[in-house]
């Protein structure tokens, strides 16, 4: 066993705790701590570590062992001898047989016999982590020893205790400075004298200049005249000895200079604070012009939103189809059957009857609801992009294709593809769908991989496919495939009183959307109605109720400059003595009257339509109105 080292004097020991470590801090303090702790008490190796409740191990700050530094030492605590004194706070001392004790003491090149160990305490009593000494030679109970060790042991600790409050402050710092630097309004921080100290990034953008360009300068520059001395009435509210709190809101528009010398107008809140025995204010700036530009985004995204959610109920005939006729009724009917089904649909009817509404009405009452609508004007896409449209496309698949896009099918995957004027599709394309009918799959353009999908097909149009098929304009099998249901909309001049109702219905939705207050249709309005043909059906009518109510000038709805058929004079009153015998006209011999009217008003005025001496002013309607009925009945004008 190797000899004990000679002990050192109490003087040279309290010298070594004191000026060994009164110059050094931090990682510094404890390398020189250990060291002297070392020759003080005559061992082998000291360290002082930190302790890592959450790991259960111990981190060294600083681990000298036989004349030289370890780095980086940490271990788990389980199973160690330092393990009781972190778990007993308190100091343990094994004066011999320690790697019989502890076989984990064993260290490379050292045959650890004794321990002594003290833990360090934060003020609340927690261990921080601890202190220690090992030796190969006994160490007895000494109390001068111990003494000077547990001196070493409050040096550790208050040092310990020191970074952690360093650590705290500088965390505390960092909160700070993030929570200004992520804060919406400008901070500005002035001194006494009004001179800005600190600034956050918000204040560099509403000021338009860096934090270099503010620090240093008087607010007082940044305020027009006006502004100044509101400024200095605030300041002097603020500090006066009777104010009853330290900060002040000014709801009011405060013009600000930038630093190009712009004004805004800005709102403000000043506040007073004091710091190492100096007084400090604090401006809190919001541009209002930003938070006007806001509201008026907010306000347009409303409108915007209310012009959709109106054009969805335009869309949708205000939420349900309207009709009380017989032909409506059966369509209604047919409707419940085949919705809640997956049959293919295909609507024909005359342009105008709503066939699109037919097509949502079968969606929204059937099992895939809440699955999307997907619609596709098929007259509407050029040739060239209708396959695409429909199947999709990989990126590079033709000149133009800088992305991967999904095709309508897909986007409908689960729900409803509505077709409209499906007569329109080139042959071509025309096998290509009824594959997709037939076999529920697709190949996207420029893939070689096939593409499942599950879509219900409702296909509408106003021309007859079957002949198209019959003359080889249409596939015969994609209208065989197509036609599982047919379902046709009936034309307004079938519809009978439907007329009326569709027509007050109109007339309310048009009336609240321009904010008018107008009185009901009067009974010889919707006899007029009634007895016009409507060859451009719902459509036509509902721009007939607009047309009318924005000619209107007072409560009352006047039909006679928006009704086409007013172009037709008014046929007298049959009289039972004179007329008893005089034919009733048909709608075609009311036409062909009207057309010869037209022609001979347009060969008056030599095919002039407007002006003082126009067709229009001769026949005693709107120019506008004279040239949709020319156009309703085929009259070319003659120049």
């Amino acid at each position: 066993m190797s000899q004990p080292k000679r002990a050192i004097s109490d003087e040279a020991a309290l010298r070594l705790v004191v000026e060994g470590t009164a110059s050094e801090t931090g990682t510094e303090f404890f390398r020189a701590l250990v060291k002297n702790l070392a020759a003080v008490m005559g061992t082998s190796g000291a360290w002082v570590t930190e302790y890592l409740p959450h790991q259960q191990r111990l981190r060294a700050y600083a681990f000298w062992l036989q004349d030289r530094f370890v780095e980086h030492f940490e271990y788990d605590i389980a199973g160690t001898v330092c393990a009781p004194v972190v778990e007993s706070k308190k100091l343990v001392h094994i004066p011999d047989r320690l790697v019989e004790l502890y076989p984990s003491a064993k260290l490379p090149g050292l045959n650890a016999v004794s321990y002594l160990g003290v833990p360090l305490l934060d003020p609340r009593g927690d261990v921080m982590g601890h202190l220690s000494v090992l030796d190969a030679n006994p160490l007895p109970a000494d109390p001068r020893l111990i003494s000077l060790f547990q001196i070493f042991a409050a040096r550790a600790a208050a040092e310990q205790r020191r970074l952690r409050q360093e650590t705290e402050v500088r965390a505390r710092e960092e909160e700070l400075s993030a929570l200004l630097d992520s804060a919406m309004d400008a901070v500005v921080m002035l001194d006494t004298a009004g001179l800005v100290t600190r600034v956050n990034p918000a204040a560099e953008r509403l000021f338009g200049c860096t934090a270099e360009d503010l620090l240093g300068e008087n607010l007082r520059g940044f305020l027009p005249p006006e502004s100044a001395a509101q400024f200095d009435g605030f300041i002097k509210e603020l500090n006066a000895p009777s104010a009853d709190r330290p900060q002040l809101w000014i709801p009011h528009s405060f013009p600000v200079l930038r630093w190009d010398k712009s004004v805004f107008p800005a709102e403000a809140t000043i506040s007073r604070f004091a710091n190492r025995g100096q007084e400090f204010h604090t401006v809190i700036l919001r541009n209002v012009d930003e938070r006007l530009a806001a509201e008026r985004r907010i306000a347009l995204l409303a409108e915007e939103a209310e012009f959709l959610r109106e054009s969805v109920r335009d869309l949708a005939g205000m939420g349900e189809m309207l009709g009380a006729s017989p032909a409506m009724k059966e369509l209604f009917e047919a409707l419940k059957r085949v919705a809640v089904t997956d049959a293919t649909v295909l609507i024909f009817g005359e342009t105008g009857t709503g066939k699109e509404l037919i097509a949502r009405s079968i969606h929204q009452a059937g099992a895939r609801k809440d699955k999307p609508l997907i619609r596709v004007n098929c007259a509407a896409i050029p040739g060239a992009l209708m396959e695409s449209e429909f199947f999709g496309h990989e990126r590079g698949a033709f000149t133009g294709a800088a992305t991967r896009r999904e095709g309508r099918f897909a986007l409908a995957d689960g729900g409803t593809l509505f077709l409209d004027e499906v007569g329109e599709l080139p042959l071509d394309l025309q096998a290509k769908l009824l594959r997709v009918l037939q076999e529920g799959e697709f190949e996207p353009l420029g893939s070689a991989r096939t593409r499942k999908v599950d879509v219900r097909v409702v296909a509408a149009t106003n021309r007859d496919l079957a002949a198209m098929a019959r003359e080889g304009k249409f596939r015969e099998d994609l209208f065989y495939r197509l036609n599982v249901f047919p379902l046709r909309a009936p034309p307004l001049r079938e519809r009978g009183h439907d007329v009326a109702l569709l027509a007050r219905a109109f007339a309310e939705r048009f009336a609240r959307r321009m904010g008018r207050r107008l009185d009901p249709l009067l009974p010889d309005d919707f006899r007029r109605l009634e007895d016009y043909p409507w060859p451009g059906n719902v459509r036509e009518l509902q721009n007939v109720i607009e047309r009318a109510i924005i000619f209107s000038t007072g409560s009352r709805i006047d039909l006679n400059p928006a009704m086409p058929a007013a172009a037709v004079p008014a046929l007298p009153p049959a009289d039972a003595g004179d007329h008893a015998d005089s034919p009733i006209l048909s709608v075609k011999e009311l036409e062909s009257l009207e057309r010869a009217n037209i022609e001979r008003a347009l060969a008056a005025c030599d095919g002039k339509i407007s002006g003082e001496n126009g067709a229009a002013s001769r026949l005693g309607l709107p120019p506008s109105t004279l040239t949709s009925r020319m156009k309703a009945l085929g009259i070319q004008r003659q120049v």
